[in-house]
């Protein structure tokens, strides 16, 4: 079997996927366009500057080789954040009659409200100009109209989809775990460090969150973690004693499960519909901007509660985002043997 992600890296999850698919005896490979600024290893890099537009032509050619190389090579393609081999996923149609299966993987912003505005709690997303909206439908229909399956980290996004007439797999957010040594809170210290990463402030909540935090009334060190590098923010990450991810959404993504994996307490707004929907050892503290602060004081006070959620979150990450364990049934999902589409009910 021979799989190829791209052509988009989303938060590392596209290697890590790799990795552990490659350790589950399948031959993976990660390709994009251009390399993430937060620098996640790759296996391809087209090397695509969208600002050289005197490029283009060169750049077309290149895509078109690229693609065609790898219809030939590949069985499978996994496609992230609603994109093919080539621009537009004009070439969905070509895997196809050459019998490739595809699978397509959304992360969140690629379909969030693209077809179906979804109301949130905490946040308000401002409508698309509608012209924009429908080419994203329709390179996104495109591509689903192909695909032999939707794979949603929960189901948060299940909502956002146009009616489809295919299977949709959760699969849990991959991290490679031997990258995370935990480090857990001292249960006696003064100053708490509370770590707070908004790569979108908007989406994040981060203005509010800043504006509960001067409610609290413990004392403690603030650090925003915003424009560093993968392994820059990792290090920061570790000297938190508290976490705070996101008051928006209702779920939990990527930078919660780090801190996890690194033993940290996460603060995350967890909406009831989705935490049943999760393992009932989530150690993840829920809150909304109305109780974050009693929150915050409430661990601020308690070392050996912050030291235990840490312990939990670290175990919590191990069973549930080991890339190695998720990509086992990953496979399984390629091969159409998956027993369960939910794959949080099998690990």
């Amino acid at each position: 079997m021979r799989v190829i992600h791209g052509m988009s890296e989303v938060a590392g999850q596209g290697i890590y996927t790799v990795m552990g698919l490659r350790k589950n005896g399948v031959d993976a490979h990660m390709a994009v366009w251009s390399k993430n600024p937060s620098e996640y290893p790759i296996d391809i890099d087209l090397k695509i500057d969208k600002t050289k537009k005197y490029m283009f032509p060169l750049y077309a050619l290149k895509m078109e080789a690229f693609a065609w190389n790898a219809a030939k090579k590949y069985d499978i393609l996994h496609s992230h954040y609603g994109y093919s081999l080539l621009p537009y996923n004009m070439d969905v149609n070509i895997l196809k009659k050459k019998n490739k299966k595809i699978f397509v993987e959304f992360h969140g912003s690629d379909i969030r409200n693209a077809f179906n505005e979804v109301p949130y709690k905490y946040i308000h997303f401002e409508k698309t100009n509608q012209r924009n909206r429908e080419k994203v439908q329709h390179r996104r229909l495109r591509l689903l109209k192909a695909a032999d399956g939707v794979i949603l980290h929960d189901i948060e996004l299940i909502p956002h989809l146009p009616k489809i007439n295919i299977p949709i797999y959760i699969v849990p957010l991959r991290l490679d775990l031997t990258k995370f040594v935990p480090i857990y809170p001292e249960s006696l210290k003064k100053k708490p460090v509370i770590v707070h990463a908004p790569s979108k402030r908007s989406t994040k909540g981060t203005n509010e969150i800043l504006n509960e935090l001067k409610k609290v009334k413990h004392d403690y060190e603030l650090i925003l973690v915003e424009g560093k590098t993968q392994k820059e923010a990792l290090e920061i990450y570790k000297k938190a004693d508290i976490i705070i991810d996101q008051i928006s959404l209702g779920t939990y993504g990527v930078f919660a499960i780090e801190s996890m994996a690194l033993g940290k307490p996460v603060i995350t707004y967890i909406s009831d519909e989705l935490r049943k929907s999760f393992p009932e050892s989530l150690p993840i503290v829920s809150a909304g901007f109305e109780n974050l602060a009693e929150t915050i004081d409430d661990l601020l006070q308690d070392g050996e509660k912050r030291r235990n959620l840490g312990i939990q979150g670290r175990k919590y990450a191990m069973r549930y985002h080991d890339n190695v364990k998720v990509t086992k049934y990953l496979k399984q999902i390629y091969e159409g043997t998956v027993e369960n589409r939910d794959l949080f009910k099998i690990l």
